[in-house]
């Protein structure tokens, strides 16, 4: 009794484990762009706010779309209906086209700012008066 116990709770938490990668699959895209924005804006890589935008989109769309696949997969083999897996497609995707362009905006705004500001300066050759 104590094996089938152990057992059952170990399928418990691989279908944790397995909820939680999908997850991280449908928010990855937008939190890998805040991130590689914040990192450009602040000199550390260099690519550009456009090409970060453009990776984070089309990663935005694959992922979510794999994280339903395995969830699919992974269903019992009683369970006819997928709706519910299929909306990790629909939410990460979402997720996706809400937040990165919103976030590609604001950035491209801060760096904006940033280059005015620095432009401005008194010191600054291409100061124009």
């Amino acid at each position: 009794m104590g094996y089938l116990l152990r057992l059952a709770v170990s399928i418990q938490n691989s279908f944790m484990i397995l909820f939680l990668l999908e997850l991280l699959m449908m928010i990855a895209a937008p939190i890998a762009h805040i991130a590689l924005s914040v990192l450009f804006v602040n000199g550390r890589i260099k690519l550009s706010i456009i090409v970060i935008t453009l990776i984070c989109l089309v990663t935005g769309i694959v992922l979510p779309i794999l994280a339903s696949y395995i969830d699919i997969i992974n269903l019992p083999s009683d369970v006819r209906c997928a709706t519910g897996s299929v909306g990790f497609a629909y939410v990460g995707m979402s997720l996706t086209v809400m937040i990165i362009p919103i976030s590609a905006l604001i950035f491209y705004l801060v760096l904006w700012y940033k280059r005015r500001k620095l432009n401005s300066l008194p010191g600054n050759l291409n100061h124009e008066s």
